[in-house]
């Protein structure tokens, strides 16, 4: 990456935020040959990411919000393209898996409600590649896991998957590069209009630049503040849980209770809205922990290696925000929850928006219009 002198310097496009959404757009913006520079916090700083599993999710989800159900869909089926190209371009693997995705359903009450809310949303979106399946189904599909007795069925999608997430940002990373693209390890401070583009301050010196991508997550509310009062986002906190490795037993993701590429488990059900306390709190540990074993019991033998928690983004309606600031057209903000399933649509379609363009027909209600805020 080289040294960063500590004075002015000028950038065509900068994004401030490395994360998956950050990194999705940087690449996407690279293969169409633009100039680009990624600001990004020194790795050890904790990002999303490292509370994320890594789920390419899409079923059973946004019955409210129809082209946000479709959007994720449509991220989903470019993923295998994208990896592919990723890992040529990169020379890093990324662990993927395309096989489809399960939720548990404990409890026949538990069962029915899942049910009904698929059938709508079949008939919403016209077209669904999931339903329901049976015990016996669901244990034809994870033979080498004993579920609980009051697991009665689960929900089952084709279009679902997994990756390894910080495999995922390497590759996009070591791609964006390769492409031209520039990397900065710095922590940004603020950021404001200037001379008629827009200044980036960092503990690396001041930059400026004439278009900026603010994808830095819950930082983007403080970033965004010379042209919006308030952004409505919040910090959604998950505590995860990682138990000892065990031999593969889990070729399709089970939401909650996943098995990572390198064998060891993931469980993490929680969403908790209290601000920017990342504490561990050990009744939500056991709690998590309760509901894991109740859904697969052997995970009770198994020793409990770490737990941790990480800030997600949470926009006020759980829908992504894509949006340009008012009185601001070349500046785009991103914030979405749903950064790994939804990297695929960032990275191709993306771009051309930052760039000037207009979103794709079923992101067109994604900027913050809808929070009553003038972005023309």
């Amino acid at each position: 990456m080289g040294k960063f002198k500590r004075q002015t310097s000028e950038h065509d496009i900068l994004i401030a935020g490395g994360g998956i959404s950050g990194l999705a757009v940087a690449y996407g913006l690279a293969a169409k040959g633009t100039k680009v520079t990624l600001i990004d916090a020194p790795t050890q700083t904790n990002k999303a990411s490292r509370a994320n599993v890594g789920l390419i999710w899409c079923q059973s989800k946004f019955l409210h919000l129809p082209n946000y159900a479709k959007w994720g869909f449509h991220s989903a089926s470019l993923f295998p393209a994208l990896t592919r190209e990723l890992e040529e371009i990169s020379g890093l693997d990324i662990p993927v898996n395309y096989t489809g995705g399960l939720i548990a359903c404990v409890g026949q009450k538990e069962y029915e409600n899942k049910a009904a809310y698929i059938a709508k949303l079949k008939d919403l979106l016209g077209e669904y590649p999931g339903g329901m399946i049976s015990r016996t189904e669901l244990e034809k599909k994870l033979p080498k896991i004993g579920f609980g007795p009051d697991v009665v069925g689960a929900a089952w999608c084709e279009a679902d998957g997994v990756v390894e997430p910080l495999a995922l940002m390497r590759a996009y990373k070591a791609a964006f590069c390769k492409l031209g693209g520039n990397v900065i390890e710095a922590h940004i401070h603020d950021v404001c209009p200037q001379d008629g583009g827009y200044s980036v301050f960092t503990d690396k010196g001041q930059m400026k630049c004439e278009r900026l991508v603010l994808s830095a997550g819950l930082s983007n509310r403080r970033f965004s503040r010379f042209a919006l009062s308030s952004l409505p986002v919040s910090a959604d906190k998950g505590q995860v849980l990682l138990v000892e490795r065990m031999p593969p037993v889990m070729p399709i993701p089970l939401l909650g209770v996943t098995q990572t590429f390198g064998g060891t488990i993931i469980i993490g059900f929680r969403h908790e809205f209290i601000g920017h306390d990342t504490r561990i709190v050990p009744e939500a540990v056991a709690s998590e922990g309760r509901a894991a074993i109740q859904i697969w019991p052997e995970l009770g033998k198994k020793r409990l290696i770490r737990a941790w928690s990480g800030l997600r983004v949470m926009p006020e309606d759980k829908q992504a925000i894509y949006s340009r600031l008012p009185n601001h057209p070349k500046v785009t903000l991103i914030n979405t929850h749903s950064a790994v399933t939804l990297a695929a649509a960032h990275t191709r379609h993306l771009p051309e928006f930052i760039l000037g363009g207009c979103l794709p027909d079923l992101a067109q209600d994604m900027t913050l219009q809808r929070f009553g805020v003038d972005v023309h």
